[in-house]
């Protein structure tokens, strides 16, 4: 007789070790799961928590070759990784496509963009003079991004005048880079949605975001905003996912201007800092929800149990985070990183405002 689904253990391999694979590692074991964790150093958060790990390179590609036969499947905590990394013979969770799309800027804005769905106005820049041109076509502040491997304000420029762009003319254009129009915002929302391999869908609620200096500080659900709004938001989330064939979870950031206008900003196919409320918020997390449907179980319908805001603990502010431990509204998180760094994610804290 053939072990039901629910008591079958599969090995998931995570490439990343870090805190998305570390919470995502937790939420295998309490499904009755086996992990192992991809990671390019031993005190990687995940590795603390995996069944087992191997430390190597991403573009080792017999390392690569030797992980992938040690799990049944295989997903990631970041889409910032060389597609090379998941050119192995396993099943690969979101899928290629989600992540070839969301690891470069460009071509990510032109998907969307061919989805009929809006985004801000932006441009392939390769050398001083597109970006001065496009600046000025634009009108300032326009943002400088890298295409590729940028996050958390890194590889990003804000340039205000012509005299900042000046500061460009003797600058490396080897990279490639996008450059992005400001919008008149009024607030920035996202939404994490799952979708089963059977094509089936499930939204979290939508979450309002406030970040400092490119960096996610707080996240707030449900967000404050109406009902025509969220049913844009959600046709939006599924037309992408749907497109992108992702079997997993996929978060999309989203700006809305004053004028109520939605435009996406990015995608990310896995685990999103601006759903950690669902750890302590939901009947699901999103960690559990991918993991459910990596491994063929049940997805579940989403229900937010009461109002929560996520906050970053952001570099030093590790040090006095045991303060939320007296609070009895407060769920904290710490995520075991060994060095403490300026603007460098160190844990978070979930609040119930109810």
């Amino acid at each position: 007789m053939n072990e039901p689904d629910a008591l079958s253990k599969k090995v998931i391999g995570i490439i990343g070790g870090g805190q998305l694979g570390k919470m995502t590692a937790i939420v295998a074991t309490k499904l009755g799961q086996k992990t192992h964790v991809f990671a390019s150093a031993k005190d990687d958060p995940a590795c603390s928590v995996a069944d087992d790990f191997t430390i190597a390179d991403f573009s080792d590609k017999k390392a690569l070759e030797s992980f992938a036969q040690s799990v049944d499947l295989v997903t990631i905590e970041s889409e910032n990784i060389p597609c090379s990394a998941i050119d192995i013979d396993v099943n690969f969770y979101p899928g290629k496509k989600a992540l070839h799309i969301a690891q470069n800027r460009l071509r990510e804005k032109d998907f969307i963009r061919s989805l009929s769905i809006k985004t801000a106005e932006y441009k392939s820049i390769q050398n001083y003079n597109e970006l001065l041109k496009n600046s000025r076509a634009f009108g300032y502040p326009t943002r400088l991004k890298t295409t590729e491997m940028g996050y958390d304000g890194k590889g990003q420029y804000v340039l205000e005048n012509d005299s900042e762009v000046k500061q460009f003319a003797s600058f490396d254009w080897n990279t490639e880079y996008i450059l992005e129009a400001s919008v008149d915002l009024l607030k920035e929302v996202s939404i994490v949605v799952a979708r089963d391999k059977n094509g089936k869908v499930a939204f979290f609620p939508i979450a309002e975001n406030y970040h400092v200096d490119g960096i996610l500080d707080t996240s707030t659900v449900p967000a404050k905003i109406d009902s025509k709004l969220t049913q844009e938001v959600q046709r939006a989330a599924k037309k992408i996912a749907n497109a992108l064939d992702v079997i997993g979870i996929l978060a999309i950031e989203f700006f809305v201007t004053k004028d109520n206008e939605l435009l996406v900003n990015e995608l990310a196919p896995r685990p999103h800092n601006s759903c950690h409320w669902s750890l302590d918020a939901c009947n699901v997390s999103q960690f559990e929800q991918l993991v459910r449907i990596i491994c063929g179980l049940p997805m579940q319908e989403v229900v937010l149990r009461f109002p929560c805001i996520t906050k970053n603990i952001i570099g030093n502010d590790i040090y006095d985070s045991h303060k939320y431990l007296s609070n009895e509204k407060a769920s904290l998180t710490i995520y075991g990183k060994k060095e403490v760094r300026d603007k460098r994610k160190m844990g978070h804290v979930n609040i119930d405002l109810s």
